[in-house]
């Protein structure tokens, strides 16, 4: 198996308006059911969504996945209708839709004047929850870090702090000066993913190797050994990162 999976934003599924029967809403699909990779460990999806001005997607049902919602830019709102349960997501937080056994039945909108952007996961969520619920990781409530010289680490969910449902344990957003290298530790049975927001990086994984700039995503299948994935900026860069479990390991088509 692989160890480096490199995603070229050229090779991504583009969801239009029209495909999602909403107005100024278009999404970009790297993983998903009908792409080359349909999934990588427990991650099902990974979307690149944009929203115009006060556009969004109407109503509709969900069971038993966790989506995580980063928010890259503006602001995203959420209105669940069958639970009663409603949230807002400002740049910079993570939102945590857990649908859980009773599902939800959704919506999100951008309540701004201008665009938004969200970099979104779906995943199972494990232990299934009896009923669906809402969470935010605030923008001011995440820890910075100095992750080695030229990286500031923004980590937004942790392992272990019980924020996320799922397979998914830590969720990070790095900045990196021009030259600056981390490495991302991936533990027995687990994987990564690695999306690149601004600037242009090398991301090494055991033997292999490869170069993407700004939207390219990196996976990491999961393995039964523990490997360190090293980042290279080679100009200066910001990358989100996950860090996940087994799953079914990489599915491809």
């Amino acid at each position: 198996m692989a160890a480096l999976v490199h995603l070229d934003p050229a090779g991504y599924h583009e969801i239009t308006p029209e495909d999602f029967n909403a107005p100024g809403l278009r999404s970009f699909e790297s993983v998903g059911p009908d792409r080359k990779v349909r999934a990588s460990g427990p991650v099902l999806m990974i979307h690149d969504g944009r929203l115009d001005a006060g556009r969004g997607i109407g109503h509709h049902p969900h069971q038993g996945m966790e989506r995580l919602f980063y928010i890259l830019e503006g602001a995203v709102d959420h209105d669940d209708a069958l639970n009663h349960i409603t949230g807002s997501m400002g740049t910079g937080d993570l939102g945590i839709l857990t649908e859980g056994r009773r599902g939800m039945i959704h919506q999100e909108w951008n309540p701004t004047d201008g665009p938004a952007r969200a970099f979104i996961l779906v995943y199972p969520n494990e232990p299934l929850a009896p009923g669906a619920a809402f969470d935010a990781v605030r923008d001011d409530e995440a820890t910075r870090v100095t992750e080695a010289e030229g990286v500031i680490t923004k980590q937004v969910a942790k392992r272990g702090d019980g924020r996320l449902h799922g397979e998914v344990y830590e969720f990070a957003d790095s900045m990196l000066d021009a030259g600056a290298h981390m490495t991302v530790h991936v533990g027995a049975d687990e994987g990564a993913l690695l999306f690149v927001v601004e600037g242009q990086v090398e991301v090494q994984a055991g033997q292999e190797s490869a170069k993407g700039g700004v939207d390219h995503t990196f996976l990491v299948p999961p393995a039964a050994s523990p490997r360190n994935v090293d980042v290279t900026a080679l100009a200066p860069a910001r990358v989100l990162r996950a860090v996940h479990g087994a799953g079914d390991g990489l599915q491809l088509r």
